[in-house]
């Protein structure tokens, strides 16, 4: 009896740990748009994306976007082509179509909802301050692509992006009347109809698109959830044969149980849940068929039951590490506010928590769009949740993680070069100590990942105690793969695709394109760097990728060149920074 009542006082100290260490804030702001705009309509995807390039995350829902002024406080960005009042659904989602260092939003609906002319599918193209133009599609001006969300992929691995439209035949009282749609991007920032994949000549209810490579061979493979909405059916699996034949193609997967098993799929995740290095698969179903879990035993994906596997109306499943223990926890949202649910992952082990949306969203409301983000760079995840009421101002939350243990993070933003530069399908694997055991952690960057909408394109690790990060590679569509070691933590890093990682907060004010070394690479024991400041005085450091200083030194400027002493440093690549006290400029210095 002693030993029973020691036992369940340690049980509940420890649950008691978890509880204060863990914890959602609704963040309610009644002068915030984000909280009084009037938004209308059942299903709306949602994403974070920083869309204006200041470093942290703005909300785009669809129909609006706001901008993070910092602080919690969001305004309203008017050139999105916002849609107050209108009763309509459609999705989101996020990349740098033109290639030109800002992201833009491929916006889906469907025209003519109860009446309504709010634009079909077409791209919200960004000018780089946050403020956007809408642009067509397709060639012809008179070509309206009507669908029930429209997805970014990157589907040839040659640097422009794709767009998949996947049409729910004969929904909205059979206002979707076509097949899907798919279009590969130029490098003129036009794009190429594909009309002889399965998906394009058959109609069938397509909902959501997903691009992921699930066999991890180096090109993504495409998934359509095509839920009928109450009963099952077929979904609709691609692999891409890229890897195999050197042309991009799609074969429809026959033999896998996730292909075989009759779905009412919504929302597809390959997830590495157990951390074995594999990717296993999270599918949330309708009606018509139970939420299903396929774990990856050895290349072969098995069926499995578990507290996920739960039969009722789901939507999307959005995965991230809310406790930064090193493993993805999930939110699944649904169509009935009673089947909503956060489930926190225990080491491949899932234990229902309390539900953030129960008391925040009405009974006759769904969840349906959510995404997953760091909105205050604070090292933990935050999420947005918005729900729809047909013909009534729909509920929405916006979730602070008030995380309050020692554990550590890292984030990532990367830019592609040659890939295209948002980095969509690049893969990044990361080794530190989880639980004193050296771990494979890893993520995939994609424009889809949640029910209509995604999560934010900067990457996220919780990194439990570890104190360093072993190692970390990324591997890019283009097929280049960039490897550093020992990078330190709770940092966010900016990665270019074959250059150096540097500090994010470093690189805020930076001019690197002007900044000139020579020679570099370099093994003469000094190098001459070109000043880019009119200032008399600069400061001069050089430190690794990990932020480790190994010279710092003030230098009086005399001419235009500058000289740096290099003696002493080993071969590898490092970063040298100058300074005027206002400014940063930050180059790549190679020591051979």
């Amino acid at each position: 009896m002693k030993r029973c009542f020691i036992y369940c006082t340690i049980l509940l100290v420890n649950l008691s740990c978890y509880l204060h260490a863990q914890e959602f804030v609704v963040v309610e702001n009644p002068q915030s748009p984000i909280d009084t705009v009037d938004i209308r309509g059942f299903y709306r995807g949602c994403a974070w994306a920083d869309m204006d390039n200041d470093g942290d995350l703005d909300l785009s829902i669809e129909g609006f976007a706001f901008r993070n002024e910092g602080n919690g406080v969001f305004s309203t960005i008017e050139s999105f082509g916002t849609q107050e009042g209108v009763d309509f659904l459609g999705g989101v989602s996020w990349a740098d179509y033109g290639n030109d260092g800002d992201l833009d939003c491929l916006y889906s609906s469907a025209a003519g909802i109860n009446g309504t002319t709010v634009p079909t599918t077409v791209i919200f193209e960004n000018d780089g301050t946050g403020a956007f133009t809408e642009k067509k599609i397709d060639a012809d001006p008179d070509r309206s692509l009507k669908t029930w969300s429209a997805s970014w992929g990157e589907f040839n691995n040659d640097g422009y992006i794709d767009v998949t439209g996947a049409v729910a035949f004969g929904f909205l009282q059979g206002l979707l009347d076509t097949p899907g749609f798919f279009y590969t991007g130029n490098e003129d920032g036009s794009f190429t109809e594909i009309t002889d994949a399965e998906f394009t000549q058959e109609t069938a209810p397509y909902t959501v698109a997903y691009w992921t490579d699930y066999d991890e061979d180096g090109d993504s493979d495409l998934f359509i959830a095509s839920g009928p909405g109450g009963s099952a059916g077929p979904d609709f699996h691609y692999k891409n044969l890229l890897s195999e034949s050197g042309t991009a193609t799609l074969e429809r997967i026959t033999d896998a149980p996730f292909a075989t098993d009759a779905q009412d799929g919504q929302n597809y995740n390959f997830i590495d849940y157990d951390l074995d290095g594999d990717l296993d698969l999270y599918l949330t179903n309708y009606g018509g068929a139970p939420n299903r879990f396929y774990r990856n035993d050895n290349g072969t994906y098995n069926s499995i039951q578990n507290v996920l596997t739960f039969p009722g109306v789901s939507l999307g499943n959005c995965w991230g590490d809310f406790d930064n223990d090193g493993d993805q926890d999930v939110l699944i949202t649904a169509d009935n506010i009673g089947q909503t649910a956060y489930f926190r992952n225990d080491g491949g082990t899932f234990m229902a928590m309390e539900n953030p949306f129960s008391g925040v969203f009405p009974t006759n409301s769904n969840v349906s769009g959510l995404t997953i983000g760091d909105y205050d760079n604070d090292g933990d995840l935050d999420f947005f949740a918005n729900g729809g009421i047909s013909g009534q101002n729909g509920p929405r939350a916006l979730y602070r993680n008030d995380l309050d243990n020692e554990n550590h993070w890292v984030n990532f933003t990367c830019e592609g070069n040659p890939s295209n530069r948002a980095a969509i399908g690049t893969r990044v694997r990361l080794k530190a100590g989880i639980n004193g055991q050296a771990t494979w952690l890893q993520r995939e960057i994609t424009a889809q990942n949640t029910f209509m909408g995604h999560n934010s394109l900067r990457v996220h690790f919780g990194l439990g105690a570890a104190e360093v990060i072993d190692s970390l590679i990324f591997e890019w569509p283009s097929g280049n793969i960039d490897a550093y070691a020992n990078l330190a933590v709770d940092t966010f890093y900016q990665v270019v695709e074959g250059q150096t990682l540097v500090n994010a907060k470093e690189v805020e004010h930076s001019i690197d394109e002007n900044l000139t070394i020579v020679p570099n690479p370099s093994n003469k024991g000094s190098v001459r760097v070109q000043n880019v400041f009119s200032a008399n005085e600069v400061k001069v450091v050089i430190s690794d990728v990990s932020g480790k200083q190994f010279a710092t030194s003030l230098i009086d400027i005399s001419d235009e060149w500058i000289s740096v002493d290099t003696v002493g440093l080993q071969k590898g690549i490092y970063l040298l920074q100058l300074s005027n006290g206002v400014e940063v400029a930050t180059a790549k210095l190679i020591v051979q």
